[in-house]
């Protein structure tokens, strides 16, 4: 089933334009400065995997607990490794890239929201029941198959920020975006560059 139907059947509110381009690499994303040596984590404890749920606008019928948190990090981070991969075309560790495969698999299989009607006073409205935080790390890992399957992974694309590491999906046109956030990462970039000019000249 494709993402958008996961948001039609009820899982999320919010339609909101996500920033890396896909929900997948939203969860990816929440390690902000990989390659900074000293990565900030959003996802530190059940509360903040609340958080994060929220901002993507997907609503569950519980809080996560902090035994969900281990799920979501092990999920992301074979996640991070696969989309990198294909983003740069390295795979530096066969075994690795195997594991990680067979854990977005087996989270693939998982019971996900399934959409519902009822007759409601004003006609037929959604009755769909508010997934729980591990079934929307289902909808995650079949986000992530669908990508890594398809044409568009030719289109992923990792930060040029020197310490970002954040993969983006590049819809572009001509893709040539280079930056997971023109207002941060790019930002930075012309800072420095407007700097080094003035140092040199």
């Amino acid at each position: 089933m494709a993402l958008g139907h996961y948001w039609e059947a009820g899982m999320a509110e919010s339609r909101r334009r996500l920033a890396t381009g896909r929900l997948c690499l939203e969860l990816v994303a929440t390690v902000h400065g990989r390659l900074s040596g000293a990565p900030n984590d959003d996802l530190l404890d059940g509360a903040r995997v609340a958080e994060w749920l929220a901002a993507i606008g997907a609503e569950t019928g519980e809080r996560p607990a902090d035994g969900d948190v281990e799920h979501y990090l092990d999920v992301r981070e074979a996640i991070y490794r696969l989309v990198t991969s294909a983003a740069t075309g390295d795979v530096a560790d066969v075994e690795q890239r195997n594991a990680d495969v067979a854990l977005v698999n087996a989270w693939a299989r998982g019971p996900a929201p399934v959409p519902q009607l009822r007759v409601g006073e004003q006609g037929l409205v959604s009755n769909t029941a508010l997934p729980t935080p591990r079934q929307v790390l289902t909808v995650v890992a079949r986000d992530a198959i669908d990508l890594l399957a398809a044409p568009e992974a030719a289109r992923l694309h990792q930060c040029d920020g020197s310490h970002c590491g954040t993969v983006f999906l590049d819809t572009s046109r001509g893709g040539r975006r280079r930056w997971c956030s023109s207002d941060k990462c790019g930002n930075r970039a012309r800072v420095a560059a407007h700097r080094d000019r003035h140092v040199s000249a």
